[in-house]
């Protein structure tokens, strides 16, 4: 007998849910239903008993998206889904950088810093480097620093004469961020890839998660 949520669904979106426990790229278009399809594909995958919500991982773009995944779950299925991890990718690798700090050498009492603070704190370290905050615009350094960040790069990977003013920002930020436990959004990212490649048991943890 198939769950009444499935009756929702148009044919494709059916097959999508209904593919079973396996490695699935589901593309889509915006608009076309990939939250419900999501949603309903952990739904299903509880209910016919090919996953236990501890081993559900789901991640969005937004809070409001995660919000409305974990609302619609608690509407569809019979099970405590509190042990299942339901986040934005900034918010998931917070709570895996939490749990490990250590391990990602970082103090337990870390704090996320904003853009707004992360602008600040560039222009910080721009004054205490003698840069001229008029000539030198911040906001480029920042973007800089984000940009490096998103592709995996530490400050001594980008070190060049072409951007050695970038590399020494950088390299700077990098040093004031860590001695005194700041990490910016890009940071969470990163920090948290770094863990997973350096670590084998935790990434083994979660793989079996």
């Amino acid at each position: 007998m198939n769950p009444e949520y499935l009756n929702t669904l148009n044919p494709m979106q059916r097959q999508a849910v209904e593919l079973g426990s396996v490695n699935s790229l589901i593309l889509a278009g915006a608009g076309s239903g990939k939250t419900k399809v999501l949603t309903t594909r952990i739904a299903w995958l509880l209910t016919q008993q090919l996953a236990w919500p501890s081993q559900i991982l789901a991640v969005t773009f937004t809070n409001k998206a995660a919000r409305e995944m974990r609302t619609r779950l608690e509407s569809m299925v019979n099970f405590d889904i509190k042990s299942m991890w339901i986040g934005t990718f900034h918010g998931i690798c917070h709570r895996i950088l939490r749990l490990h700090a250590q391990e990602a050498n970082l103090p337990p009492t870390f704090q996320i810093i904003d853009s707004s603070d992360q602008l600040s704190l560039i222009r910080r370290i721009m004054k205490d480097a003698g840069i001229d905050i008029e000539l030198y615009n911040p906001k480029s350094f920042q973007a800089s620093i984000n940009r490096f960040k998103e592709a995996g790069l530490r400050a001594s990977d980008v070190m060049s004469e072409e951007n050695e003013m970038n590399y020494g920002l950088y390299r700077a930020y990098e040093g004031r961020c860590q001695r005194e436990g700041l990490v910016d959004f890009a940071e969470l990212l990163l920090r948290c890839v770094e863990l997973l490649e350096h670590n084998a048991l935790l990434r083994e943890h979660y793989a079996e998660r």
